[in-house]
């Protein structure tokens, strides 16, 4: 057990220790629209940790808008514009989310004049592809504003084991803790049948149906699969392509892309999707891509696992224990690797395929659930506000 200690100060608590209670989570705000796998994200967790018996509360400076996302009912959800003076100083621990935005400047510097000890998760935000966007205003503000609330933070957050080296470029000696994100199984669990989805779209009736989740933005690598499509689309008559998530700039360069294809016709976009239709469209898919340039830990691809879909991603995704347990088929993010992918993908037998689902939903089963990840991040919110030894999930110099 590591002895690394979380950051201390000197300084005089507006609110003794003794009295401040619970676990407060601040993200620019819960809209599954515009967020898209952060809020899942975030809301899993939470709801797992408040599970936990503790009080869990979110707090966003603009307006959450949830639609049919489903809430734990012990979480205590507060905004748009509550004063972060107001519960910063009486939380036990702080944990926020995201970078490059308002919510951790002003959390950071609340947290530190109150000596509330926090965390900040990047959720992919401190990614080499995500910095070079926007290279020169976040060099900027980096060196201005965000390194010293790296820095300050008594841990950072990272969700896969790539990100601990990101992170840890922005900020070299905040400790880190390295707990990914889960998923709950029962949701997954007996889907509707396809046919509901086929009454509105009868266009998939008799076809393979590859589903892509997720925004659609220029960094999931949609071009790489609009590529892939017109090379390997002649030999699979039966391919039909549905995309399922809101527009984030990348929908009308992919659609120009499978016009000049000619494969506009094998391919359904559906828009945002939540709730019970989110069930529908996974219920409707025979295999799952995501041929992303950049992720932080990717929510669709834990819950295309639980689906028991054969998948196809790339190693931008960070999930090599998909490939130990030969729960996918993993490639790298450029067009001839993405093509391959794919038609390896379809060449097997319906068998081998529904053998990677299986062992996919076993890695999930094992490693991946919010109940896991959640024991795990309470540990350290316990350490982080009462020091000892690192808990396991802290790594050291070397882990990542």
């Amino acid at each position: 057990m590591s002895v690394l200690s979380p950051h201390t100060t000197s300084r005089t608590h507006s609110v003794a220790p003794g009295e401040r209670a619970g676990w407060l989570h601040v993200c620019n705000g819960l809209d599954p629209v515009r967020d898209g796998g952060m809020v899942p994200s975030i809301l899993g967790m939470t709801g797992a940790l408040a599970e936990l018996g503790e009080q869990v509360t979110i707090v966003t400076p603009t307006p959450s808008r949830l639609g049919d996302t489903q809430v734990a009912a012990a979480l205590n959800l507060k905004g748009p514009e509550t004063d972060l003076a107001d519960v910063i100083p009486s939380a036990d621990s702080l944990h926020m989310h995201g970078l490059w935005q308002g919510h951790t400047r002003r959390g950071a510097r609340l947290a530190w004049g109150a000596d509330v000890p926090y965390l900040i998760a990047a959720h992919g935000m401190a990614e080499p592809w995500a910095l070079r966007h926007k290279r020169l205003k976040k060099r900027i503000y980096t060196a201005l504003v965000e390194g010293k609330n790296l820095r300050r933070a008594a841990c950072l957050h990272a969700l896969s084991r790539p990100e601990i080296g990101h992170l840890r470029a922005l900020a070299p000696r905040t400790p880190i803790c390295f707990i990914p994100n889960g998923v709950n199984l029962a949701p997954f669990d007996d889907l509707p049948p396809r046919r509901v989805l086929e009454a509105e779209h009868p266009e998939l009736t008799g076809k393979f149906v590859l589903l892509f989740y997720g925004r659609i933005h220029v960094k999931k690598g949609l071009d790489l699969l609009a590529h892939a499509l017109d090379r390997i689309a002649p030999d699979y008559p039966d391919l039909h392509v549905v995309l399922a998530g809101n527009d984030d700039g990348a929908l009308g360069p992919f659609r120009e892309r499978i016009e000049a294809s000619g494969l506009s016709a094998r391919v359904t976009y559906l828009g945002h999707v939540s709730g019970e239709r989110a069930r529908q469209v996974w219920g409707s898919a025979d295999a799952f891509v995501l041929p992303s340039y950049s992720e932080g830990f990717s929510m669709a691809i834990l819950e295309a696992l639980a689906c028991r879909l054969p998948i196809l991603i790339t190693t931008a995704c960070h999930f090599p224990e998909l490939g130990d347990v030969d729960g996918g088929i993993i490639v790298e993010p450029n067009r001839d690797d993405v093509t391959a992918g794919l038609r390896g993908l379809l060449e097997r037998s319906p068998a081998e395929r529904a053998e990677l689902g299986r062992n996919g939903r076993g890695l999930v089963e094992q490693k991946y659930t919010w109940d896991q990840q959640a024991r795990r991040l309470a540990e350290v919110y316990r350490w982080v506000a009462r020091g000892g030894p690192a808990p396991e999930a802290v790594v050291q110099g070397g882990d990542e």
